[in-house]
């Protein structure tokens, strides 16, 4: 493009060429894309650079710092963050465009909303649906470094923040088992977390976190209108939820 738009897209990756191309051709009017890899095997970096990508070799240092240090390499006014299995739709790709070339955004930050693709198919309620900051200035975000999972931006006192248009499609938990092994992985980087922050296991959350967090998901959040994919997706919740709990204990047993 003649006039790219003042936008640093950046991604971590590790081996994810299954969706890579499509990532990266929503963002094509970025003046600038950012992929730190942490040692693929498939043929992301191949993908990358022809996507004209500046590919960085890091070895893995947990979610927070790998994102640090790819913001950090970003040269543009504006960033947004993406992960290598999340597709812009046309009208989030404008809209974000609208934002970052106006004279004076709203804002200084922006969410972007997810859409959850499970069993080759969107969750049936909006509810089910997820709103993340991942595009803001230069300037005015950092991230928790000391988080080890869920590792969102914190935002700068003062930074108000809108919402974009439309929809990311999210691939990254298509399949029951995908879910549950990245679920199983996650739980256990969040009980180290807690660990390490001196958190103490509660036996009364680890009796009723599997039952509440149930309800919630398959009645609150209306996961009972996608059917078996519904009902599927929210015991794998409540799983991770339990999990969490049951390393803690774990952890806190092993270590007294």
């Amino acid at each position: 493009m003649s006039n790219p738009c003042p936008l640093s897209v950046y991604l971590i990756t590790f081996n994810e060429a299954e969706r890579l191309d499509e990532v990266l051709s929503a963002v094509s009017f970025a003046a600038e894309i950012i992929v730190v890899d942490s040692g693929s095997t498939d043929d992301t970096i191949m993908i990358a650079e022809r996507h004209g990508a500046r590919v960085i070799h890091r070895n893995w240092p947990g979610f927070a710092k790998q994102k640090a240090f790819a913001m950090s390499q970003c040269t543009q006014p504006w960033l947004l963050n993406l992960d290598g299995d999340e597709v812009l739709s046309e009208e989030s790709a404008a809209h974000i465009q609208t934002v970052v070339t106006g004279e004076s955004p709203s804002h200084g930050a922006y969410r972007l909303h997810f859409e959850d693709i499970f069993w080759g198919r969107p969750m049936s309620s909006k509810a089910a649906k997820r709103h993340i900051v991942r595009l803001f200035r230069q300037g005015t975000a950092r991230y928790p470094e000391d988080r080890m999972v869920h590792e969102n931006v914190k935002l700068e006192k003062g930074t108000t923040t809108g919402d974009i248009k439309g929809l990311v499609m999210h691939y990254g938990y298509g399949s029951t088992e995908l879910l549950m092994n990245k679920q199983n992985s996650y739980s256990s980087l969040k009980a180290q977390q807690k660990f390490n922050s001196n958190k103490k296991p509660s036996l009364l959350k680890l009796l009723l976190v599997f039952p509440l967090t149930f309800l919630k998901t398959y009645l609150f959040k209306r996961h009972f209108l996608s059917g078996k994919r519904g009902l599927t997706h929210a015991y794998i919740e409540s799983m991770y939820a339990f999990l969490k709990e049951a390393k803690l204990f774990e952890l806190t047993e092993r270590n007294q």
